[in-house]
């Protein structure tokens, strides 16, 4: 890695770090310039901006999570266990970025320009297009554009819970609540 490539990560790793502990608003670059141990001005020569060190930062800690080939392995299970899984699989993306969502979090709901960032962007075409093929062999009921909204609502609110209170909302694991959010939106739309 060059120079450049290590100046750019560092600042990028301190940046994500004071984000999301002190929220997009509250850290200034000044901050993240000291901590990575760089003049301000080269934080600006590598980003231009506060805005675009975000963008670029956010984009680039973002974990994938490879939806399309994990719905085409549970095509041949029934649709109970397919969908637990695939909400398994999710909150497991969710813990992998929670450093993103919690500064997702913390911005006003105006700042529009920032929430370019979809956690969710791939994960809900790739389940429409799922709950579509099921409704096509009649294995499932329901708008599968509705079905995606529900079931990311749903893992998400169970997130969200979770990240807000610090896990003691309940005793209750937040794996065992995913599973019963999953089973009951199986239930409500198999056939």
């Amino acid at each position: 890695m060059s120079k450049k490539q290590e100046t750019r990560s560092k600042i990028m790793e301190i940046a994500l770090r004071l984000f999301s502990e002190q929220g997009y608003y509250s850290t200034t670059t000044r901050q993240i310039s000291q901590e990575a141990g760089v003049n301000e001005i080269t934080l600006f020569r590598h980003f231009g901006t506060k805005e675009k060190l975000f963008q670029e930062t956010t984009e680039h800690y973002v974990v994938n999570l490879n939806i399309k080939g994990k719905i085409n392995k549970l095509k041949t299970k029934n649709f109970e266990d397919a969908v637990i899984e695939i909400a398994l699989d999710y909150m497991n993306f969710c813990y992998a970025n929670e450093k993103i969502y919690k500064i997702q979090m913390r911005l006003a709901d105006e700042e529009k320009e920032f929430v370019r960032l979809k956690l969710s962007r791939n994960f809900s075409k790739e389940l429409i297009i799922y709950f579509n093929e099921l409704l096509a062999k009649d294995c499932i009921k329901g708008d599968p554009n509705k079905m995606t909204v529900t079931f990311i609502n749903s893992m998400l609110g169970a997130f969200t819970v979770y990240v807000l209170t610090k896990n003691t909302f309940t005793d209750i694991p937040l794996q065992d609540l995913i599973i019963e959010h999953a089973k009951q939106f199986a239930k409500y739309y198999v056939k």
